[in-house]
């Protein structure tokens, strides 16, 4: 009979929580001494406040995810990688359930509830239940592991459009992930916009954001606290990706090399996920990444669950990646070949046909709402790719060339294989210079899970599991090459592999002080290296805004002057709620709160019809907007010269005719510059007395 926990020992964890729980709170006041420090306590007040009232229901939702996956766990006989697995599938499930009710019309701040009510109940037997635990002791690797979570939820606490450079302020968040909730919230459905082109894709995530956003009262509800628990969302789940990384990474570490030291290979796995810049980035912002880091590290989780019978495998994994594709599409050919390749290692050749059978025909069936929805959309299950097959839509050819080219790598084979190591010199900065895996922003990772994986092929033991990794990893490295438009970030689903494999290179190292010694050196050294990536975002005051919110960019905020706002906060103090705003030029709406009408570069743009009814006089174009019920035209001087330049203007949009007819609307009601003075954006009100 096994004896009960001595009282020292107790006593020893109870220690071990106040040391921890005392470093994250020096840690996080520390830093937010970042920038003006005279505003630490407002944004350490502000911090707390958000977590709490913007983290319930994205904490909530995973908590539901979690409770759905309660539905098979008579399928996994023993607790290894238990709770990995049903988050997986839980959370797969709740969001194909929360992607369903949307575009039948029926998702709203009721059925949210519901349905994340129904998920949290079943989620009590574990809330309840005593879980057993394997990693109690504190070691210097547990403290680098808080400060790195406590970063990513820090980081998520700041409002869209601040972090990060490399993203150019959250540009993709601001024009669709937090966007695209937004309208669907205000027309009651999940549906593609023929305005927004990436409405088009799967967006099982952005479907999470607005289920979120309708359980708080909407996205911009009380300041915008929708949009940071969307940005919460995301950090959670980075959070729990790291955890499953550290058990799959455990679970490999006592397959492969039973006789390593299997619980630090996990707490290397954890610190390394905070330690990568890019899965901090993408953690940090309401994007799609981390639900495929998280879904894919289940998956492999099943994967390898050699114990547990093909076809349920099969089935399990094929349903979770469909819910890593419905995220992000691009997980198709850079996540779902490595599923498969480590799920046919693990299982006995005479039973490979099955294997595929059951994980393509799952993933089929889970991804196939979304393809459902876009052929009645459009007639294009996939659109806007497969034009030539499926047909155009409501897009033009050119429309499709345009898109087409701005997501293609223009060079040659040998071209696009240099850049995954090699900087472009054509780049303009490092991130959008090193492409591939040297980017600054992979830190440390790459370089060791290539060292993991060359003492996996070198090993007697290991050298099967070497074969089949190399294969995992090379797959969707040739299709990042093949089929991708060359950017590092979409290289961000092969973490669930360099990771485990970076950890497993520490732990080979036979003698024990040494091991311990790399170990902690690389964590802190890879945690540090995010820190300081964070802290250098938005010119070194990266908490600038913390303390305010989103807020600020609403407008609803004390000023001075109008410039003390950003251009979406001052718009909206200029015009009434009542008047419909055009913007041309701009994709960045989230901010303004009345109604707008926008487009993407890719879609049909508005002043086009006005073009066409009166092609050489750029005076009439106002009468045809006024006509569509516009009242202020925002023309976006900086986007239309780039698009200008890269040739990404509709062909009837000629720069010296818009000029014309910018010169025709009079006096601007506000006009946005650089310090310098050269104009960035102009406010245009175009009532009946205009010309």
């Amino acid at each position: 009979m096994q004896a009960e926990p001595s009282p020292p020992s107790s006593l020893s964890k109870r220690h071990a929580k106040i040391v921890l729980l005392t470093v994250g709170i020096l840690f996080v006041s520390v830093l937010l001494m970042r920038g003006d420090r005279s505003l630490w306590l407002a944004r350490v007040i502000t911090l707390i406040e958000t977590l709490v009232l913007s983290g319930f229901a994205p904490m909530f939702y995973l908590m539901a995810g979690a409770g759905y996956g309660h539905l098979i766990r008579k399928w996994i006989p023993t607790k290894q990688m238990q709770w990995c697995i049903e988050l997986g599938f839980g959370l797969t499930l709740l969001l194909s359930l929360t992607h369903l009710m949307g575009i039948l019309g029926l998702l709203n701040s009721a059925t949210a509830w519901v349905s994340v009510g129904i998920g949290l109940i079943l989620f009590l037997p574990r809330l309840i239940g005593k879980q057993a635990s394997v990693d109690d002791g504190l070691t210097l690797l547990h403290v680098v592991i808080m400060c790195g979570m406590l970063l990513a939820l820090v980081m998520a606490c700041n409002p869209p459009g601040i972090l990060w450079g490399s993203e150019y302020g959250g540009f993709d968040a601001l024009s669709y992930h937090l966007q695209l909730p937004r309208e669907w919230i205000d027309q009651g459905r999940i549906w593609p916009s023929e305005h927004n082109v990436y409405s088009f894709l799967p967006g099982y995530i952005e479907n999470a954001y607005t289920h979120i956003a309708l359980m708080m009262g909407g996205m911009q509800h009380d300041g915008g606290r929708g949009a940071i628990s969307a940005q919460l969302l995301s950090a959670l789940m980075l959070i729990l990706s790291a955890a499953c990384l550290g058990e799959m990474t455990r679970s490999v570490c006592q397959k492969l090399m039973p006789d390593a030291d299997q619980l630090l290979a996990g707490r290397i796995a954890i610190a390394l996920t905070f330690g990568t810049p890019w899965l901090l980035v993408v953690g940090t912002l309401a994007y799609n990444e981390t639900a495929v880091v998280l879904l894919g590290t289940s998956a492999l989780c099943m994967a390898m669950r050699s114990d547990i019978a093909v076809w349920k495998r099969a089935i399990i994994c094929g349903f979770i990646v469909g819910g890593a594709c419905s995220c992000k599409p691009t997980a198709l050919f850079l996540l779902a070949p490595s599923i498969g390749i480590v799920l046919l290692a693990c299982s006995p050749r005479k039973q490979w046909i099955v294997a595929t059978l059951g994980c393509v025909a799952l993933g089929a069936i889970t991804i196939s709402p979304w393809l459902i929805r876009n052929t009645l959309a459009t007639g294009n299950p996939v659109f806007p790719q497969i034009h030539t097959t499926f047909g155009n839509g409501h897009w033009t050819d050119a429309q499709h060339a345009l898109y087409a080219s701005a997501h293609t790598f223009d060079g040659s084979l040998i071209d696009r294989i240099r850049l995954l190591v090699l900087p472009d010199n054509n780049g303009m900065d490092h991130v959008s210079s090193f492409r591939g895996l040297t980017n600054a922003q992979w830190a440390l990772t790459p370089l060791l899970g290539l060292i993991g994986l060359l003492s996996l092929l070198i090993g007697r033991r290991t050298r099967v599991a070497g074969a089949a990794t190399l294969l995992a990893l090379g797959i969707p490295i040739l299709a990042w090459v093949m089929l991708t438009h060359l950017q590092s970030r979409f290289l961000i689903p092969l973490s669930v592999l360099l990771i485990p494999l970076g950890s497993l290179a520490v732990v080979r190292i036979t003698n024990a002080p040494v091991r311990e010694a790399v170990a902690k050196v690389i964590c802190i050294f890879a945690v540090m290296w995010s820190i300081g990536l964070a802290l250098v975002q938005a010119g070194g005051n990266p908490f600038m805004l913390l303390h305010i919110g989103p807020s600020y960019s609403l407008g609803s905020v004390r000023y001075s002057s109008l410039d003390e706002l950003p251009w979406t906060g001052a718009l909206n103090t200029l015009t009434e709620y009542d008047e419909t705003v055009y913007l041309l030029g701009d994709a960045t709406p989230f901010y303004l709160t009345g109604d707008v009408r926008y487009n993407t570069v890719y879609d049909h743009w508005l002043i086009e019809d006005a073009i066409q009814s009166s092609p050489a006089t750029p005076s009439d174009w106002t009468q045809h907007l006024r006509d569509q019920g516009i009242d202020v035209v925002v023309v976006s001087f900086s986007e239309i010269n780039r698009y200008a330049s890269s040739g990404w203007l509709p062909p009837s949009l000629q720069p010296q005719q818009l000029m014309q007819w910018i010169d025709s609307l009079g006096q601007p009601i506000h006009v946005w510059s650089t310090p310098s003075g050269t104009p960035l954006r102009a406010a245009f009100r175009i009532s009946e007395d205009q010309p």
